[in-house]
């Protein structure tokens, strides 16, 4: 891989808690190093879009395919499912990717321990934007939480929260097939001063399975100062 499009694809845990069974490859990525030959030379099919996003589409894709081999030993990726943005993993096989500005990183587990999956990272907000997204993503009781901080805190718990929801939806998601809003979770027990653990509370029916009340586990850091975010869900066999 030319080191001018995608630097070296890294497996780390970047998270306090590793899970088992499970591995994460980031790498920082350069999208106006993209050209048709790396494209061909990747053997990936690319989105018909703006080069920005196929930059991202490949710089996701290259990180879960290191992560499939590492994990399973088959140089496999995730496909797209039809009318759908949501990939499809190979068999005994789950996970998530995520990509902003110039980093892309994937999640793949073994879907004996695990049954979803959701990463998401994100660049810090500005203060400024931050309070412009407030009401769109915080529920009352986070509302609450975030009054009693600084701007400077306001803007990194805000970061946090919308991309804890972005990771429960990537996780939840191809489980009950519904989409919910930033309304419809709450983050609980969020102190963004220092990376670790979180809860999420659904706040609506997702299924017979995923009632409102329900509540799941997420873990978060920081990598290369961007927010990194999971959501992980064991599976029930």
């Amino acid at each position: 891989m030319p080191v001018d499009f995608l630097s070296q694809l890294q497996q780390h845990w970047p998270f306090v808690t590793a899970l088992p069974n499970c591995t994460l490859v980031s790498a920082c990525f350069n999208q106006d190093a993209l050209t048709p030959e790396l494209v061909a030379d990747c053997a990936i099919d690319l989105p018909k879009a703006t080069s920005k996003r196929q930059a991202e589409f490949l710089a996701a894709r290259l990180c879960a395919r290191k992560a499939l081999h590492i994990q399973t030993g088959l140089a496999s990726l995730p496909t797209q499912q039809e009318n759908s943005r949501i990939p499809l993993w190979p068999a005994q096989s789950c996970g998530s990717m995520s990509h902003s500005h110039s980093l892309a990183a994937a999640l793949v587990g073994d879907s004996h321990t695990w049954q979803g999956l959701g990463i998401d990272i994100e660049k810090p907000l500005s203060p400024k934007r931050a309070q412009r997204l407030a009401k769109n993503i915080l529920t009352t009781a986070e509302h609450d939480t975030y009054a009693l901080l600084n701007s400077g805190q306001q803007a990194m718990y805000l970061t946090v929260v919308f991309s804890f929801k972005e990771s429960l939806f990537k996780a939840l998601n191809p489980l009950t097939a519904r989409y919910f809003s930033f309304h419809d979770a709450q983050v609980l027990d969020l102190n963004v001063a220092d990376s670790g653990h979180a809860r999420l509370r659904l706040a609506k029916d997702l299924s017979r399975d995923w009632p409102a009340g329900s509540q799941l586990e997420g873990q978060f850091s920081q990598l290369h100062g961007s927010v990194i975010t999971l959501v992980s869900i064991a599976s029930r066999r």
